[in-house]
């Protein structure tokens, strides 16, 4: 029978995954709430990571099939290996997730349920975890507001959710639109949001699913990593696409653009936490007693993008050759 969905998860990050896929990001698979005999499972990886994985795995049997895909060393990019598999599936539905991510129970189902509503595109609230804190610890909730709220437009409290842009480890789509819209190759901060720029020039339908999350590995070091190199690569981005929002006025100050872009985006958070805290489950008073927290971890978020910025100024060669991971 042929799969309704294929599921691709790539493993790009090496070096911190020790060449190996995490067994969680499986093992959520099986509390799925849906069908796994309509779903297609492909790994893809170097060499080594595939080798780690080994042969065929008895629980396997769930799933219509599993492949293995090795992907040759000059082509193992983060989007290449998800574009590469794409082009390898055969489920009507491509879910794009990566191997350092835990998907919830209602994850597939929500994928499932939006494509088969009329969406093109769904995405939904992806946040964090470690071994000691679980995504809904107020650490995990306050960190992931910064770095993946801007998936949830800013809509009021009558207005449903909706999808503002989109994170290439929770995202699922309609085959056809998938390989129509392959993912960029460049750096890593800003190509989802330049896909979602394009599909919805090109006249695709995104929708937002609250009940699809996941739950990101993070460490607090690369935490500030990641939002290191976003602020470096804010200059890329809105480099790469015409319709990339900008301030033309403070393009021409860039010794300030970076102050006053990131603690506008601080301010931003501010007004964006109270509705992230009702898509992801969290009750008034609970988000209101974090609120605290929350506007302290997005200073720091906001602050180590702002180094960033200046880094791609003096020095964007220099920044450029430690940010890859």
């Amino acid at each position: 029978m042929k799969p309704l969905v294929s599921i691709i998860i790539e493993a790009y990050n090496e070096e911190h995954n020790a060449l190996a896929f995490h067994s969680d990001t499986v093992d959520a698979l099986f509390e799925q709430g849906f069908p796994l005999e309509q779903v297609e499972l492909i790994f893809i990886g170097s060499a080594g990571q595939i080798d780690n994985i080994g042969g065929s795995h008895p629980a396997w049997k769930h799933f219509s099939q599993v492949r293995l895909v090795t992907a040759d060393a000059e082509n193992t990019h983060y989007y290449q290996l998800k574009n590469k598999a794409a082009a390898l599936a055969v489920g009507d539905i491509v879910a794009f997730t990566d191997s350092d991510i835990r998907p919830a129970p209602g994850w597939l189902s929500a994928i499932v349920a939006g494509i088969e509503n009329g969406a093109d595109v769904v995405v939904g609230p992806s946040q964090y975890r470690t071994r000691r804190f679980g995504p809904d610890s107020p650490w995990m909730l306050t960190a992931a507001l910064p770095t993946w709220g801007f998936v949830l437009a800013n809509t009021s409290r009558r207005e449903p959710p909706r999808a503002n842009s989109l994170l290439s480890h929770n995202v699922g789509m309609r085959r056809e639109v998938c390989l129509q819209h392959p993912y960029r190759r460049m750096e890593r901060s800003f190509v989802s949001s330049l896909l979602y720029f394009e599909l919805v020039r090109a006249g695709a339908r995104v929708e937002y699913q609250p009940m699809q999350k996941v739950a990101h590995a993070m460490r607090f070091r690369w935490w500030l990593r990641v939002h290191f190199r976003r602020g470096w690569e804010t200059y890329m981005g809105r480099a790469a696409d015409p319709a990339w929002p900008r301030i033309r006025i403070l393009e021409r100050m860039k010794l300030i653009e970076p102050i006053v872009l990131r603690m506008g985006l601080l301010c931003s958070d501010a007004r964006h936490w109270f509705r992230y805290c009702r898509v992801v489950g969290v009750g008034g008073i609970r988000a209101a007693l974090l609120f605290p927290l929350a506007l302290t971890v997005s200073f720091a978020a906001r602050s180590a993008e702002m180094v960033g910025m200046y880094a791609a100024l003096i020095h964007p060669h220099a920044a450029g050759r430690i940010l890859r991971f």
